[in-house]
């Protein structure tokens, strides 16, 4: 029986299956960045001999407009490493960086901020009201009192 991985690489090897390979290799460049550019690169695609790298935030685009060695270097170590990256990278003349508006925005989580205080109040109070409804929302304040007495 075959393993998952062994599965896989052999889709990814078939012809039609190629998109995949491309996209997994420049996943894999993209890991061999810096954490910094890491966060600020959003995706890669290639076309017309032309790395593109979508980036997430305008501010990093000057910055990694002055690092595009960086960026050719490790495409040239990794079609080094990788060998099934280097029909994918070889061919690649040019990087350019560009702002996308089309990113994903990672969802964060959102806590509840609202504190969490012990009840103070006893519910020991006496209803001197004569209406019946007046009397009956007092009652069930005194209940949420003991009920959040009991919870603390």
């Amino acid at each position: 029986m075959k393993k998952a991985n062994q599965i896989l690489n052999s889709v990814k090897s078939r012809p039609n299956f190629k998109s995949i390979h491309k996209y997994s290799c420049l996943n894999k460049l993209q890991a061999l960045l810096p954490a910094r550019f890491q966060k600020a690169i959003a995706f890669f695609y290639i076309r017309n001999n032309t790395l593109f790298g979508g980036l997430s935030h305008p501010g990093y685009k000057m910055e990694l407009n002055y690092n595009k060695d960086l960026v050719k270097s490790l495409l040239k170590e990794l079609s080094f490493i990788e060998q099934s990256c280097k029909e994918t990278f070889s061919h690649i003349e040019k990087v350019e960086f560009f702002v996308s508006k089309y990113h994903t925005k990672p969802e964060s989580y959102i806590s509840n901020s609202d504190p969490k205080y012990r009840e103070l109040a006893y519910g020991d109070f006496e209803i001197q009201s004569s209406k019946d409804e007046l009397t009956e929302i007092f009652k069930k304040i005194r209940e949420d009192i003991l009920r959040n007495r009991e919870d603390n």
